[in-house]
């Protein structure tokens, strides 16, 4: 299986209230990630990076677009319906490169 997609975000958006206005941290941002796909998000800081990750594990609600997980449409779930379906994130610390 391959082929089967896992992990699916499509036309991702979030935007934030700053004081100067709204503030767009992602825009249309859409991926797909097959099963046994290595992926990896890198990016300058600031550049929405952990938002991303956030949406994608269903930690945060996008602005508009939606995220699937094993087909199954999770933008809209809560926190218990994520865990009857039996997923969920761990987080470890971040980690720095020596330049």
């Amino acid at each position: 299986m391959p082929d089967k997609i896992v992990l699916e975000a499509k036309s991702l958006s979030k935007t934030v209230s700053s004081p100067e206005g709204p503030l767009a941290i992602l825009s249309d941002v859409t991926v797909a990630v097959r099963a046994g796909d290595t992926l990896a998000i890198v990016g300058a800081s600031g550049a929405g990076k952990s938002t991303l990750l956030a949406l994608l594990a269903g930690l945060d609600s996008p602005t508009s677009g939606r995220v699937s997980i094993a087909g199954v449409d999770i933008t809209d779930l809560d926190v218990r319906r994520c865990a009857a379906a039996r997923w969920g994130s761990c987080f470890s610390p971040s980690i720095s490169f020596p330049r």
